[in-house]
């Protein structure tokens, strides 16, 4: 099943909704009942006020961020930030994440390859992987929303135009670069895209260049259950399952093709049966 992993991301919204509705619910001197109904209605309300100034303290902080300048540097608080703002969206779908296979982690950096079924999969994955230094590759399109694609520029994530070969070989190179450097390991979905249907669509193997030329070992990772979170919201949690599967070490990715990595990453993925 998996180690359940806590999410406590939501506790100071929630302290400031209760400080809100309490210091206002009071200072209007309601009583009794009349408070009981206030307190919640100013709770929502609280919540709504906390969610917005935290959006607008995000979008400001956003607005002095030149996506232009490559990000070659770790910088702990844009990747914090990242990594608590993926936190907030589970606990706010009700996401139960459990993770299996974290012991098989390397202790520098690496590429991840994962299966993609959900647009919740970078969030779930990113916030199972908190306490390393992790960047995503992701598409040119979330790369350029408001707000989030400058914060991710900054916490080293990528984008690929995986139309543009020579800009696709550019993000390649430069994810190559950080992990060889060991400024973060970088994740990347072979797939190309989300999934919709049963079992993995065809890999784009030349996403194993990106370790071969960083000389880096490829972590295997399977996810299940984040297909259901929509469908689940709001009456029920989902329970989401991330399995480390497998490391090809350093020797098996620089003796093989990219053709036979991506063969023993779909087989790893393919063993990982969905839990319901």
């Amino acid at each position: 099943m998996g180690q359940t992993e806590p999410n406590w991301t939501l506790l100071p919204f929630l302290a400031f909704a209760a400080a809100f509705s309490l210091a206002l619910g009071l200072s209007q001197g309601f009583r009794g009942a009349a408070l009981a109904g206030m307190l919640v209605l100013l709770f929502l309300a609280g919540l709504a006020l906390g969610a917005a100034l935290f959006l607008l303290a995000l979008w400001l902080i956003s607005l002095r961020i030149d996506v232009t300048k490559p990000q070659k540097e770790y910088e702990a608080f844009y990747n914090k930030m990242l990594v608590y703002v993926t936190g907030l969206c589970c606990a706010a779908f009700a996401v139960r994440i459990h993770v299996s296979g974290a012991e098989r982690l390397p202790e520098g950096c690496f590429l991840l390859v994962e299966n993609h079924p959900s647009g919740f999969d970078p969030l779930v994955t990113t916030w199972a992987l908190r306490r390393r230094r992790f960047a995503l590759i992701a598409k040119p399109s979330v790369m350029a929303l408001p707000v989030v694609g400058p914060f991710m520029h900054r916490a080293c994530c990528l984008g690929i135009d995986r139309e543009n070969d020579r800009a696709a070989l550019r993000t390649i190179l430069d994810a190559a670069a950080l992990i060889r450097e060991g400024v973060v390991s970088v994740g990347i979905y072979p797939e190309g895209t989300r999934n919709r249907g049963e079992g993995l669509l065809p890999f784009r193997n030349g996403a194993f260049k990106i370790a071969q030329r960083a000389k880096a070992p490829v972590v295997v990772a399977a996810i299940t259950g984040t297909e259901r979170i929509v469908k689940r919201f709001p009456w029920r949690p989902t329970h989401v399952y991330l399995d480390f599967c497998r490391v090809l070490d350093t020797d098996t990715v620089a003796g093989s093709s990219t053709a036979e990595l991506g063969e023993l990453a779909r087989a790893e993925m393919l063993a990982v049966r969905p839990t319901s």
